[in-house]
Order: structure tokens, then sequence, then C-alpha cells
């Protein structure tokens, strides 16, 4: 038999799923998730990990529960490590329970890991406190889902002076403020809807039970009745949204950065690097020259393969740029050459001027730029690795940053821009590559992922200056 993992992923922002659960998730053999789970939190398994879809909406259940049942039993017996994702916490109003019963039954090993639910997080992101000295002393959680049968007492729901959080209610609160009022709650009573908490598309709409008729909801949604959803007690600090794309060393480098200065990162444009590599004989050549951080890896790794010492590495060795230098810097080796603007152009320039007649080897991306065999003499490539579109996904943030022309064309041959949206290049050819598609973009002079966030910084420097 595997193991099943009940794994609550918490409101929604990636960012709240508990360290446990994110583990578990790049870990398992089969994922079996909700339909309000982050995609950023599916995309943290493997990629040959199985993944099932089971989710459920009011009026719609893609798979009914005793199907889902079905499939946790069966994907255990095929003694995998399988992770049952669940939106929030698994035994709130998540059907935990039921799911746990089969396992019993069939005599199979589970675990809870606890996520943040809902009914807490999502107020508080807001800015309102369930409990407040003196305002209010205890939480009542209630689902909205059986709000039109008799099975909730609301009469003694409406006597309670601490705070009531409706969850999955979108559909039914009107119902459930008539019934309240109805026992006797005053329809002057605070009253806080709250869309899609945690999430970029959250909205808060305050009001009064008597007035919930007059707001429009749409689902996902927690209301939360009682004197503290009045307060406001949310940071005004803004978190600026930045959607990233391009390899994974590129993005994983980025993505650290950001996160580091607090930003939040989606990650809209993954590009795989898939490698070419047979038997070079790079000894025949005075020079190395490398376009990019991916083929330093690439190459390095194949002389590992292969068994081959670095220490018997004779080539002289030219990189494009801080990045590419820093990578070979990894493996203990200094580059002998590095242009000063970083550009594959300045790069075969440069190599020109010091080195015409010797001769020298091109370490390169199948799709990379040609640009540098204007410039360069007395020279072979090697296309070491080609790069290919993972995953796509629509930017709704507040910039975008793009490490490579690839990465531009790949992105907006599916999507489009938005004119909100700031647009941040690595370097000029991949500006150009912009200009060219009609968008203009904030051109980062050094070709770095430091650049990228001093850019970023240095717009919103500019933005608060306007704004005042």
């Amino acid at each position: 038999m595997g193991k099943v993992y009940l794994v609550g992923a918490g409101p929604g922002d990636s960012e709240l799923i508990s360290v446990r659960g994110k583990r578990l998730v790049e870990s398992c053999d089969v994922l079996i998730y909700d339909r309000l789970i982050s995609d950023d939190i599916i995309e943290y398994a493997r990629q040959d990990c199985e993944k099932i879809y089971v989710g459920k909406s009011m009026g719609n259940h893609s798979v009914k529960q005793e199907e889902i049942n079905r499939i946790l039993v069966e994907k255990a017996k095929g003694n995998g490590i399988v992770v049952r994702l669940k939106g929030g916490d698994p035994f709130v109003f998540g059907r935990g329970g039921e799911e746990v019963l089969a396992l019993i039954e069939n005599n199979i090993e589970f675990e809870m890991v606890p996520g943040i639910t809902s009914a807490v997080a999502v107020p508080e992101i807001v800015g309102i406190p369930l409990t407040h000295r003196g305002v209010s002393q205890d939480i009542h959680i209630v689902t909205g889902h059986t709000a039109e049968k008799d099975i909730i007492d609301y009469a003694s729901l409406a006597k309670v002076k601490g705070t009531i959080v409706f969850l999955m209610a979108a559909n039914t609160i009107a119902d459930i403020a008539q019934r309240l009022m109805k026992h006797g709650m005053d329809g002057k009573t605070p009253t806080a809807v709250i869309e899609s908490g945690t999430t970029e598309n959250e909205r808060v709409t305050k009001t009064l039970l008597e007035n919930i008729n007059a707001v429009s909801i749409k689902p996902p949604a927690i209301i939360v009745v009682g004197p503290t959803a009045l307060y406001d007690f949310k940071s005004y600090r803004k978190r600026i949204s930045v959607a990233i794309t391009g390899t994974e060393d590129f993005r994983n480098r980025l993505k650290a950065r950001l996160i580091k200065k607090d930003y939040i990162v989606k990650e809209v444009c993954c590009l795989k690097t898939n490698s070419n590599i047979t038997d070079i004989k790079f000894d025949r050549y005075d020079w190395l020259v490398f376009t990019g951080r991916n083929g330093v890896r690439i190459f390095f790794d194949h002389l590992k393969e292969i068994g081959f010492d670095i220490r018997n590495l004779k080539n002289k060795i030219a990189v494009i740029g801080e990045g590419t230098y820093d990578a070979l810097a990894e493996y203990g080796i200094y580059a002998d050459y590095m242009p000063d603007i970083y550009t594959s152009e300045e790069l075969g320039k440069g190599l020109n001027e010091i080195a015409e007649n010797e001769s020298k080897l091109i370490l390169r991306a199948e799709n990379g730029s040609d640009k540098i065999y204007n410039f360069i003499k007395n020279y072979k490539e090697i296309k070491l690795y080609s790069v290919e579109a993972e995953r796509v996904s629509k930017c709704r943030e507040n910039y975008i940053v793009f490490g490579s022309s690839l990465g531009v064309n790949t992105y907006l041959d599916k999507y489009e821009i938005d004119d909100s949206t700031k647009i941040i290049a690595i370097g000029d050819v991949t500006c150009n590559t912009l200009r060219k598609r009609g968008y203009s973009a904030y051109c980062c002079k050094k070709s770095t992922v430091e650049d990228i966030v001093e850019a970023i910084e240095y717009n919103e420097e500019i933005q608060k200056t306007e704004d005042k």
C-alpha cells in the first residue's frame, strides 16, 4: 500500500500553504486537487506527477464525493505517495472526514497536514479581526450550503454577540440574512462580504445585514456577520506584483530576489531547457565562448558525465555578462574575457579585437541570437540546448519581466499585455523584439537579475513621485 496525505492548501495565496504541505506537493507521485487551488501550488509538483482534478462548484460537481473516495483508494494501492490537496483546511467543510473513513475502511495509511482555513485567514487578510476584546469573544463558522434546510439553529445564531463566518454562502446569503433577522438579529448588524480572498481578485464590500440583498456577490465568497466587521486593520502598504518569464534558472534567481524585496511573484511564461549535447572536441579550440548561464551548466554537467577533470581544461573562456561569469565561477573557473556591455554583438566585437586569429568554439542555445556572428571570425558553433514553452498563463500583475526574445514571442503569441502592466526587458535585443511586436519597455542597462529588481524599484519611485 501507498500512503495518502490530506493536505490543506490554505486560503488561496500560494505563499500561504504550509512548508510541509509544499514539500509533500513537490515530492508526491499523485496529486488530487480541488477547484480553488492556486495554479502556482499545482506547479510545485514534479513533471512526472500524475495530476487529477476533482473540483466542485455550486451546482456543478465534476466528480462525486464517492468517486473521489474511490480514486484515493485506487491510487494509494499503486504503492505511491498520494497528496489529496484541499482548499483551506481538510476538516473545515472540506469533507475530509469522509475521505479518511474511506481510507480506514481499506486499511490505507494516511496523515493529516493542516491548512489555514479561509474562515480565519481571509477576514484577517482584509483587516477584520474575528475576535476583539470587549467586542467579540466567540467565533461561529457556518456552511452556507445548507442554509435552505432546517439543519442550522438560526434561533441560537441570531442571539450570538460575537462573530459569525459563513463559508460557501454566495448564493444563499439573502436567505441566511432573512432567517437571522426573523429570529431576532438586528438588521443593522455590520456585515462584510469578501470575494476571492488572498488572491489578485480580492474584493471587500461592507454593508448592514438588512441590506445584503443589494450586494452582488460572486463566489468564492466569505460573509462575516458581527460587530468586528466594522474594523479595518489592513495594512495600507500596497504590495507590488511581478509576472516573470524565462527558463527555470532565470526564474528561480529572479523570483528569490523579488520575494526578498516582498514583491508578489507569478510565473507566467515558463521555458524548458533541453540538452542537445553530444561528444565535443573542445580541446581543439583556443577559446570557449558561453552566451548564457544555461550553456555553462549543461557543458560542465557533460564534463562530469564523461569523467573529465576540469583541472585539465586548457581553453581560455569568454562569457557574455555577469550572470554567465558568476555561473562559471561556481565551478571555480573565472572567465578571461567579458564585454563591458552584455550583448552578443559586444561579445563578438571584443573577441575579434583581442583574439581575431585564435580559434573559438561558441556554445549557445539553438534558438538564441545570431548577432554574434556579424562580428566574430575563426569560429565554430555548437548548439548545446534548445528552449521551448512549458507553460504560459495570462499576466494580471503590475509588471511583467522578459528575460529573452523567445520569452517575448512565446508569451505574445498567446496573450496581449494590458496597458496597466509595465514591461521590463533584460537587454536591448529583448527590448527590440518587444518594439517589433508593438510594445515599449524599460530596458535594463545590464542583463542581470539585480538590474531588473533595480528597474522595478526605480519605476516605483517614479510612480510614487507622480502620485504625490
